[in-house]
């Protein structure tokens, strides 16, 4: 039995540069430079997704303490010396009034350049 020489093409291993020799689609050298590889780019994005929840719940924490002392308001400058990060938020629509609408989780609340107002929780 021949085997199609054709083919068989050199490449590059994705993880450590070296030359590879098999199949076209064939990406890495060895299984351990596919497990190095598929790891690394799967701590990134496990990584990236603490970030966030880690801001959002610190953005919620900090709504959560205006509803508790009954404030429906505060200024943006106020709220990011407590951590608020208004980059982060759940969920985001034109409010009435041509406002914008934000959500972190069941906390919402519009937003100005300057200052969040009528923080209030949507039940369901």
């Amino acid at each position: 039995m021949s085997y199609k020489l054709h083919d068989e093409v050199e490449g590059t291993c994705l993880e450590c540069g070296s030359t590879i020799h098999g199949r076209r689609d064939k990406r890495f050298c060895s299984l351990s430079c596919k497990n190095k590889f598929n790891n690394r780019t799967q701590m990134a994005k496990r990584q990236m997704r603490a970030k966030v929840m880690a801001a959002l719940t610190g953005n919620y924490a900090i709504l959560e303490a205006l509803l508790i002392e009954k404030k429906t308001g505060a200024s943006l400058e106020d709220l990011s010396e407590l951590g608020f990060d208004p980059a982060y938020v759940t969920s985001h629509r034109r409010g009435r009034f041509s406002h914008d609408e934000y959500a972190c989780f069941d906390i919402w609340y519009y937003r100005t350049d300057t200052r969040i107002f009528n923080v209030r929780r949507k039940l369901p």
